[in-house]
């Protein structure tokens, strides 16, 4: 029985489950209604496969708001007031693509290969910190902060923040540029660090020793500095501009969130950052002994690294998280308190952890080490509670692929700032000052695993949605989340081990070829989804002359592409092979109106003339055209092919090389042409069948689609029971299953 909250739906045209392409494919003025609220250039021309309902709500829209708009909209469409879509994708509707392919690709090199090359050395030569250069140390570090983690905030930030916002990025040309601006700057700071600072730590490793020989002689660190600095400097440059972009996107979107200071805060830390980092470069660029090695260093490394995963980073993940998730997966919003405890407590206790610790190395007053700890315990604090108030391991309204990394990367934060508290515990219990080994492992679980698995996660749900690939028919990436987690537990528990034994060095020198294994599958997958959105685009751009005028010369793709009402016309005139949305997709690309209509035997004026009316593009037609030689409807038992060959489109992901019609799972097809109802008598291969629902969706979509279908009815019946017998033969034969 339908209940009341269902049945208030039942008139409309467009309902809460149905999906972006099915309500676009349709009614195409609904396009204008859901770019309104964000969907500008995401998805291709009929947008992502999402439910009207989810759009909703991680746009942040009233559904029945939503649903009153969309359904006038497709008024509009049916009474034929709007003409088709019209999709040209801009550099705002793109702009996160080079970044995250750049961020990507410092996480491949600089932050997970050359990151695991260093480790490798450091920990088979049981040199820890002095085996490699301190600069190609520094060199991994900034080009995993600055060059991975700052390029995919900035990607996701003028992508994201606009639709947030339901407006339009500012100063879009500035934003494109600051990319080139980082890329160089990073490039030549990088370069700069693999020859400055100078070794002052001698190594008995014959590579090490060749490379200071070199370096002693070298004499050239002048130019090199000033490379070096031009180089941070530019990467201030990129940051200040990112910034007001940003700012004025925000500032003129008018609609103020709870969030919205924590997200300011976290980016004033980023340019904090990018500012000391010009300074700190110079600084310990110049280092001539390891007396002003370890002070300057000593002095400075840990406030940077602070600022930047704490104040920068994880503020960041966290105010975000607060918009993002609860909109996502259906998480508890928290209390509106909450943002403001958040902006106070993470900004406070990073600003005690950067000025505490310097002050200590000068003044070795152990009560400022006491303000550093409880600036460890403060985010500690709200790190749990801010899972605890999200109910972040509750049961989700989503579930998909992104959910397991995120929920990891907050397990690492609160194992991260466990591990920051206990720090001072661990230097007492195992006899030592202090432990670089621990502190290594500490900063490993924030930045590989909190931070790194936080942007995986993100990415790998929003790349797909925005470059129009299924989410639900894409790689689930369980091997990639497997093995970034085990590289990390490898390296934080050996690492840590490194304090009482030698024995776990291999483990250690393995377990970063293991996470770079990790990330390259992520950046593949992401590679790939970035690459079919281009192609997408690219397929979904129709020359202006074909836009104004559909000729004879004029392919059925772009037609249908750019006008897709206008299908119900095509089928009408005996195109039938077009309701199969993967003919629709290949053949027609290659095929005019002009050979459609020789091969069908159909009158070209005739089709031209009601394409030309469907599209909106003959005006001056009146209601009274002449009607084609054909029957203007569509008899009944036309439909039903018409069904059949959408049922052909639809697969089963376990057996990929075969529709459902082949399997033997559709047992029948019934089309009433007075009430428009299809019903679709079937099966799955059983009755637990995990992949179930995906196939019915795909069924109500395809067969929804087909003119004159009003509803789609499925009996879905295991009596009887399906088996291989019902695969036809030549299909049981090309699946191997017949000798």
């Amino acid at each position: 029985m339908t209940n009341n909250g269902e049945r208030r739906f039942d008139n409309l045209l467009v309902t809460p489950e149905m999906l972006l392409p099915e309500v676009v494919s349709k009614y195409p003025a609904t396009r204008k209604v859901f770019d309104k609220y964000g969907l500008r250039g995401c998805g291709g021309p009929l947008g992502p496969k999402e439910p009207v309902a989810w759009f909703a709500r991680l746009h942040g829209v009233p559904l029945e708001q939503l649903l009153s708009e969309l359904n006038e909209a497709a008024k509009q469409s049916l009474e034929g007031e709007v003409p088709g879509i019209r999709f040209e994708t801009t550099i705002s509707d793109t702009i996160y693509q080079p970044f995250f392919i750049s961020a990507s690709a410092f996480a491949v090199i600089f932050g997970a290969l050359w990151g695991a090359i260093l480790l490798a050395v450091m920990s088979i030569t049981y040199e820890v910190q002095f085996a490699v250069p301190y600069g190609w140390i520094i060199a991994h570090g900034h080009g995993m902060i600055f060059g991975f983690v700052a390029l995919m905030a900035m990607g996701f930030a003028y992508q994201a923040f606009p639709r947030f916002k339901h407006s339009e990025l500012q100063l879009s040309k500035l934003a494109i540029a600051t990319l080139p601006l980082m890329l160089v700057g990073l490039t030549t700071q990088i370069f700069a660090n693999f020859f400055l600072p100078k070794p002052v730590f001698p190594s008995d490793h014959f590579l090490m020793h060749h490379w200071q020989s070199f370096i002693s002689k070298f004499r050239g660190e002048n130019l090199v500095l000033a490379v070096g600095t031009v180089g941070a400097a530019l990467q201030l440059v990129a940051v200040t501009a990112f910034l007001a972009v940003i700012a004025v996107t925000l500032k003129r979107a008018k609609k103020p969130e709870d969030y919205d200071p924590i997200v300011f805060a976290s980016l004033f830390w980023l340019w904090v950052s990018a500012l000391a980092n010009i300074f700190l470069f110079v600084h310990w660029g110049t280092i001539t002994d390891r007396d002003s090695f370890i002070h300057r260093v000593g002095l400075w490394n840990a406030p940077l690294r602070d600022a930047q995963m704490f104040g920068f980073a994880a503020q960041l993940i966290l105010g975000v998280s607060l918009r993002f998730l609860p909109h996502a997966y259906g998480f508890r919003e928290p209390p509106r308190w909450w943002a403001k405890v958040l902006l106070v407590g993470c900004n406070i206790a990073t600003l005690a952890m950067v000025v505490s610790f310097p002050l200590y190395m000068v003044q070795r007053n152990h009560m400022l080490m006491a303000f550093y700890w409880l600036g460890m315990v403060t985010w500690l604090v709200l790190t749990v509670g801010h899972i605890t108030l999200m109910k972040l391991f509750g049961t989700p309204q989503e579930h998909d692929r992104a959910l397991k990394f995120i929920r990891s990367a907050f397990l690492w934060a609160a194992i991260g700032m466990i591990m920051g508290v206990a720090m001072p515990i661990y230097n007492i219990v195992t006899d030592q000052n202090f432990s670089h080994n621990y502190l290594a492992s500490y900063r490993h679980a924030l930045l590989s695993g909190f931070i790194l698995l936080m942007i995986v996660g993100v990415s790998s749900k929003v790349t797909p949605i925005l470059s129009g690939v299924d989410l639900q028919q894409t790689n689930t990436l369980w091997t990639a989340f497997v093995i970034l987690n085990f590289g990390n537990i490898a390296r934080i528990v050996g690492q840590i081990a490194l304090d009482l034994t030698s024995a776990v060095n291999a483990l250690v020198a393995a377990s970063g070829f293991i996470q770079w294994a990790g990330i390259v599958l992520w950046a593949d997958d992401l590679w790939r989804s970035i690459a079919v959105g281009k192609r997408t685009a690219k397929e979904s751009r129709t020359p202006e002359k074909e836009l104004a005028e559909i000729t004879p010369k004029t392919k059925v793709a772009a037609v249908l592409e750019r006008y897709p009402q206008t299908l119900e016309v095509f089928l009408r005139y005996g195109f039938a092979p077009l309701a199969n949305p993967i003919l629709r997709r290949t053949i027609t690309k290659a095929v005019t109106i002009e050979q459609a209509c020789r091969r069908e035997g159909v009158e070209m004026e005739a089709l031209l003339r009601d394409l030309r009316k469907a599209a909106g593009l003959d005006k001056d037609e009146t209601k009274k055209t002449q009607e084609p030689t054909l029957k203007s409807t569509i008899p009944a038992n036309f439909t039903e092919q018409l069904i059949w060959g959408a049922l052909e489109s639809c697969y089963d992901p376990e057996i990929p090389q075969a529709n459902i019609v082949e399997l033997g799972l559709v047992y029948g097809v019934r089309y009433d042409e007075k009430t428009g109802v299809a019903e679709i008598t079937m099966t799955l291969t059983t009755p637990h069948c995990p992949v179930g629902e995906y196939i019915l969706e795909q069924v109500r979509q395809s067969v929804g689609n087909v003119a004159g279908v009003k509803e789609v009815r499925i009996d879905l019946t295991f009596d009887p029971p399906w088996s291989l017998e019902r695969i036809k033969p030549e299909i049981r034969q090309r699946l191997g299953l017949e000798r």
